[in-house]
């Protein structure tokens, strides 16, 4: 689903704090790990309706950024139809970490979702945020801080939308996430 045109301009070359869901229209590149936490802020701070994150195991330098988990709970209580799902292959690491991002879905469980997609699916593993169908940060490699992002690119995000919605029509709760540890 990913694309490799190499013309665009790197994150290091845009004003990252100009960029706004829904009209900043610019595909750009990410090489490094602050870009794309900068960036997954970003996103998830603007999304007024719908967060989707198709993710290998949560990744803690990403995913934990107190600011971000900020900005996922504020979406979450910002109106009943906020949507907040994640789809995880291995929760494991996240869960044994204590993440943060787990223990607000199991306070916000209406808003926050996490679901394991079924075995037909888990050779995926590319990473991707979608925010209020319009932007994206998509990782072909998440072992890489190696990124592309555009704040409004409806028809690549509804394209990544199908695949996901699919996805997580066949995924069930993971028995990982929805265990208590008392």
């Amino acid at each position: 689903m990913g694309d490799s045109d190499t013309n665009r301009p790197a994150a290091s070359e845009i004003k990252l704090d100009t960029l706004r869901l829904g009209t900043s229209d610019l595909e750009f590149g990410l090489e490094k790990e602050s870009e794309i936490c900068a960036v997954t802020r970003a996103l998830a701070g603007q999304a007024r309706h719908t967060l989707l994150l198709h993710t290998e195991d949560l990744d803690p330098a990403v995913y934990e950024q107190e600011q971000f988990v900020e900005a996922l709970s504020r979406l979450a209580r910002s109106h009943n139809k906020a949507r907040i799902w994640v789809l995880i292959q291995n929760a494991r690491r996240a869960v044994q970490q204590g993440s943060r991002l787990i223990e607000l879905s199991r306070r916000l469980s209406s808003f926050i979702q996490f679901r394991r997609p079924p075995p037909e699916y888990r050779s995926y593993h590319e990473s991707f945020l979608l925010a209020d169908n319009s932007g994206y940060l998509y990782r072909p490699n998440p072992e890489r801080f190696e990124a592309t992002a555009n704040f409004h690119d409806p028809g690549k995000v509804n394209d990544w939308e199908s695949y996901f919605l699919e996805v997580w029509e066949r995924s069930e709760p993971d028995p990982e996430i929805r265990r208590l540890y008392l």
